[in-house]
């Protein structure tokens, strides 16, 4: 099933973002995922969108990892701000371009404490303690296609390179496809990809 974003956007429909990932062995904690307010925030935070590569959250000796803050769409008094939150882009002089660079929007997440839409804030990011950092903690499970949109999404605004979803989508097979630590089914696009640039 194709999820890209229409048009190569950086979104995908709302009903591809979240899985409902309540197997802690079919779905592990990744980037990508909503955790609860981290307790030591010093402010009340909607919820934490975990940042940190995947493949460091095995290591004993990451002890610290990273997370964005996480705010309700409606904190953005602005109606237009708020729709241009949502695209990702906006018209501008009859040319479209990324729009707020530092926001990654979340929908809201089906049957949970998050009923809302939400956007991350990618320069307000935190370092938290793992015990901070569980799947017990877990108010949102990243569905593997979002989680491409965010690592695009997060590559233009770290680099300023708009690399497209489907190039993001083949270098997230080939670093699966070879992740020995992987856990839990290999989306169906890690073959799919491998297979059609002919690498097996």
């Amino acid at each position: 099933m194709d999820v890209a974003p229409a048009g190569d956007g950086f979104y995908l429909g709302a009903e591809h973002v979240w899985v409902a990932g309540d197997d802690p062995e079919e779905w592990p904690l990744r980037q990508g995922d909503l955790l609860a307010t981290p307790s030591a925030a010093e402010d009340p935070w909607l919820a934490a969108l975990l940042v940190h590569p995947t493949c460091e959250l095995a290591k004993p000796s990451v002890q610290r990892l990273q997370v964005a803050r996480v705010r309700r769409l409606d904190e953005l008094a602005d109606p237009r701000q708020r729709s241009r939150v949502v695209a990702g882009f906006e018209e501008r002089d009859g040319t479209v371009r990324v729009a707020f660079a530092h926001t990654f929007f979340c929908p809201p997440v089906p049957e949970s404490a998050l009923p809302e839409p939400m956007w991350a804030d990618l320069r307000d990011l935190a370092l938290v303690d793992r015990g901070q950092v569980t799947v017990e903690r877990r108010v949102g499970t990243m569905s593997h296609e979002a989680r491409v949109s965010f690592i695009r999404r997060y590559l233009y605004f770290r680099f300023r390179l708009l690399v497209p979803f489907a190039q993001v989508q083949a270098l997230e097979a080939a670093r699966i496809a070879v992740d020995g630590a992987f856990v839990g089914d290999k989306p169906g696009w890690v073959t799919e990809t491998l297979l059609s640039d002919g690498t097996t």
